[in-house]
């Protein structure tokens, strides 16, 4: 809510979170600033990585799979209102994994700078170390830090919301 927070630094814009002149201790401290974790700094990336992964793969397929037809046209694709169930909200286009911890993982092991400097932190390097690991739960984890996200500057008031958030002073 602008009316109650402090005005931004400088000109009033957005940082670039994801510019690689940054440092990654300048990055995580802007979330924390904001009312965030290591923890949900490196699901965060994750998840932003993760979804540029799948779009990229998409694109690579369409370029591929793009035919002319006897007429010299494009095909067009016309969606239907019948289909299978799994397509009811749309053709999924991919799955997420934790491939970009990986990645990240790599980098720090070879020297190199990670896609996402914020990984090069030290304490979000370590949850970026358990995410690598296809056991260390990045898809079970993401909906918290989602979460997180969603409900920074919100304000719950009294009633029952207090007790179901386990905010009450009792």
């Amino acid at each position: 809510d602008p009316s109650k927070g402090a005005p931004l630094p400088g000109n009033n814009q957005y940082p670039d979170l994801f510019s690689p002149r940054r440092s990654g201790q300048d990055i995580v401290a802007q979330f924390v600033s904001a009312g965030l974790n290591e923890r949900d700094i490196a699901l965060l990336f994750g998840a932003i990585g993760a979804m540029e992964r799948v779009l990229e793969m998409r694109v690579q397929e369409e370029e591929e799979e793009e035919e002319e037809n006897e007429m010299g046209d494009k095909a067009v694709f016309i969606p239907s209102s019948f289909g299978a169930p799994s397509e009811i909200y749309g053709e999924s286009i991919g799955k997420m994994d934790q491939t970009i911890f990986v990645e990240a993982m790599a980098d720090v092991k070879n020297k190199r700078t990670p896609k996402f400097t914020a990984f090069g932190d030290e304490g979000v390097g370590k949850w970026v170390a358990k995410y690598s690991d296809k056991k260390g739960g990045f898809l079970r984890d993401l909906p918290s830090a989602y979460g997180r996200l969603t409900s920074l500057g919100t304000t719950y008031t009294g009633g029952k919301i207090d007790a179901l958030l386990g905010t009450t002073d009792e």
